[in-house]
């Protein structure tokens, strides 16, 4: 019997909760729908406005990308070349300050410069590698990509992850403003 009395409870704290939450909601959208201008609000993203977020009336984009990393600002990137208006929300659009590298494989680089994004790689500290070196046991070998069928510029390239983020989102700003 001490089981049934906390199962109910639980259900009328869930349910109370429920009541809550829907009738706020309401509230919410009853209070947005009658603002003074009439007009809809969306949020724009752009790293040079403070805090990364600002807030505009009116112009629907015709699409809405979550998230501001590397996937996301390569495909906003690639939309708006396309003429598509594009706004991307992200939660925090400073430098990530955290000790993370990357290593793009040659077929990363070519990626993009087929999306016109290679120049992203540009003055932010990146090295070229073209291969890999093995050590074990005081014997080293040799591995290197096979880019003979390509270009001087393609190789792999190392650098630090924020920097390279940051290069991508100032590139966006083009298309987002």
């Amino acid at each position: 019997m001490m089981i049934d009395k906390y199962i109910f409870r639980c259900f009328a704290v869930s349910l109370l909760g429920f009541a809550l939450l829907y009738n706020l909601r309401r509230k919410l959208r009853r209070d947005r729908g009658s603002n003074a201008a009439g007009k809809d609000e969306c949020i724009k993203t752009s790293p040079a406005v403070a805090g990364g977020i600002r807030l505009e009336s009116g112009g629907d984009p015709d699409i809405i990308i979550v998230g501001a990393g590397v996937a996301g600002a390569a495909l906003a990137y690639t939309l708006g070349k396309d003429g598509r208006q594009v706004h991307v929300i992200g939660r925090d659009l400073t430098e990530p300050d955290r000790i993370v590298g990357e290593l793009l494989q040659p077929g990363g680089y070519l990626k993009l410069i087929e999306l016109g994004l290679e120049d992203c790689v540009k003055d932010i500290d990146a090295q070229q590698v073209f291969g890999y070196a093995l050590y074990k046991d005081g014997k080293d070998t040799k591995l290197p990509y096979p880019l003979e069928s390509f270009g001087a510029d393609v190789s792999g390239r190392s650098f630090h992850n924020g920097r390279f983020i940051q290069r991508m989102r100032e590139k966006l700003q083009h298309f987002q403003m």
